[in-house]
């Protein structure tokens, strides 16, 4: 078991004590047209694979595990009391490495989000951004995405700010191979974050950005400029106004 959680990339919180939630799970793959068994119907594994629009993952239920505190809480007032269990999901043996391709994400989250509203989750774990959100929003975010809507960035990428005013992304690398260095713009940090949101969407559905590049921002006259970094593997963003000729 502690290697299927070692290798999850998202957790599902189910509110639920009962202790035959695997039992149920189980049921509602068998049960569910979009879903399916790779190997067959297991009787009473608690660990098993499955097959959602043509895409694996490895399902693994496991007890209730104590809060850390490094998780960043994105709308989310979970009473880690009342959680039965969590079901942990990770991308099965034929797409292993696929989680830079947006389909296999978008099949991932549209997954997850069927799975956690019928078993009754409370909040939803994405580990390679270490963020908690409350299933409402989770479910919310990623039901606009899949609708043709913005990248869950809050519920996928971790941001932190630095003493120096700068942001750092966690996560996002993950799904494209690229972090953002938010540098200070003069504007706070929720107008700021809009402008983020807006790159980070680009980063995780086409890729990272390689070559230096400007964009128009949301104001008049605001120019959005994103300098990769030597090193690889940062993208560099500054947001400000052009002066007026």
């Amino acid at each position: 078991m502690s290697s299927q959680v070692e290798s999850a990339i998202l957790t599902l919180l189910i509110g639920d004590t009962e202790s035959n939630i695997d039992t149920n799970l189980r049921a509602l793959v068998a049960s569910h047209s979009e879903f399916s068994f790779s190997h067959g119907i297991p009787a009473h594994n608690t660990a098993f694979e499955i097959l959602y629009h043509g895409v694996s993952f490895a399902l693994s239920v496991g007890p209730h595990f104590a809060k850390r505190s490094t998780l960043k809480q994105i709308f989310c007032n979970v009473d880690f009391a009342t959680v039965g269990c969590g079901v942990q999901i990770g991308l099965g043996n034929h797409v292993e490495g696929g989680e830079r391709a947006p389909a296999i994400v978008q099949a991932m989250l549209g997954m997850a989000q069927k799975l956690g509203s019928s078993l009754g989750a409370v909040a939803a774990i994405w580990h390679p951004a270490d963020v908690i959100s409350g299933f409402t929003y989770f479910s919310d975010a990623v039901t606009d995405y899949l609708a043709g809507g913005t990248f869950p960035v809050l519920a996928l990428v971790n941001f932190k700010a630095e003493g120096d005013g700068a942001i750092n992304s966690k996560g996002l690398a993950f799904l494209s191979g690229q972090e953002l260095q938010i540098m200070p713009a003069g504007m706070d940090q929720i107008e700021l974050m809009r402008r983020v949101v807006r790159v980070a969407h680009d980063i995780a559905v086409n890729g990272p950005m390689r070559a230096p590049s400007r964009l128009t921002g949301l104001e008049p006259g605001e120019i959005l400029e994103l300098e990769p970094l030597p090193e690889g593997g940062v993208l560099k963003m500054n947001a400000y106004l052009q002066p007026s000729i």
